[in-house]
Parts: structure tokens; sequence; C-alpha cells
């Protein structure tokens, strides 16, 4: 599955616009963290490797 920016920019606006979140740090940074890492997670990474235990060559994250 590719990354979805678009989805990622209505998750972050919803986050910035919530009540507890305008001027609650923690609660904001937690937040973004969440939505930033479900973002990151899923993308599909794809590439050449060498066997078991060798790195991933010629890799990218679509």
């Amino acid at each position: 599955m590719p990354l979805d920016k678009p989805q990622l920019i209505i998750r972050l606006k919803t986050i910035l616009n919530k009540p507890k979140t305008t001027s609650n740090v923690d609660t904001a940074a937690q937040e973004l963290a969440d939505a930033i890492e479900e973002y990151v997670k899923s993308g599909t990474v794809t590439g050449v490797c060498g066997g078991a235990g060798s790195p991933l060559t010629q890799g990218k994250v679509t």
C-alpha cells in the first residue's frame, strides 16, 4: 500500500483542531507521533535481499 499523504494531512488537521490538544503539549505530541507512526507503517518496502540476514539493497518505500 502506498503512503497516503492526503490522509495524513486530514488526520493532523483533526488532531490540531481538537480542544484537548490546543493547549496540552503532551497530548498533542502523542497524537502527532501516533499519526506519523501509522503513516510510515502504511508504506510498502520493496527491494532485493541477498539472503537470510543480509541487508536490503536497491530498496524503496512507496
